[in-house]
């Protein structure tokens, strides 16, 4: 099934009718990903191979502004992570909604097990894994923890929606060893959308 009409325009306009309407989390974690199916269903009108390259440094993921709001909301990148490429565990500080779009990479979800009553200290396990690829959307609120690994073979592309870009958030990444939890950007190769023909952005 394709949904051509779907473009990322659409999107952005659906989104900011989301926001216009003060929507709360748990209600933008309901709908979005119903908006990022039909993305997904639309891909070929409107994913390009510029879009889809890894950083050749290694050292963090491939990534492609959509859009982003003056104030920094409604942020859309598409992702790319090389072969082997893995995050740290982290949250987001905001509202997240991640799609597959070609390839696949492995989530990792941690649980915080500490009371939380020491600054820059957070004892976590794991909690569980999936897998992300083009039939998968993650959706998690802003205190949720996870992890990313592209154990696959090949390059893995995926479409990433925030409330608010996590460069403009308190964002946090943990080390499970060490149990030191610090500020964490988004970083990356970042580059982004000047024009898409055919009327699609």
């Amino acid at each position: 099934m394709c949904d051509t009409g779907y473009s990322i325009t659409r999107l952005v306009a659906d989104l900011r009718e989301l926001k216009v309407h003060a929507a709360t989390q748990a209600r933008m974690l309901e709908a979005v990903p119903q908006l990022v199916r039909r993305m997904m269903l639309a891909k070929h009108t409107w994913l390009r191979p510029s879009m889809c390259v890894p950083n050749a440094q290694g050292e963090s993921a491939g990534i492609y502004r959509l859009h982003e709001e003056d104030d920094h909301s409604l942020a859309v990148f598409v992702v790319t992570w090389l072969p082997g490429d893995e995050t740290p565990a982290h949250d987001h500080g905001t509202w997240a909604v991640i799609a597959g779009l070609d390839g696949h990479e492995t989530n990792h979800w941690w649980k915080r097990t500490d009371d939380r009553s020491v600054e820059g200290y957070a004892e976590i396990q794991r909690a569980g894994s999936e897998r992300i690829d083009a039939s998968a959307i993650v959706a998690m609120p802003g205190d949720a923890i996870h992890s990313v690994h592209n154990d696959s073979g090949g390059v893995s592309v995926t479409l990433h929606l925030y409330g608010i870009n996590v460069d403009f958030t308190e964002r946090h990444k943990y080390d499970p060893a060490s149990h030191v939890m610090a500020p964490y950007r988004f970083g990356g190769r970042r580059r982004e959308v000047t024009d898409i023909q055919g009327g699609q952005r």
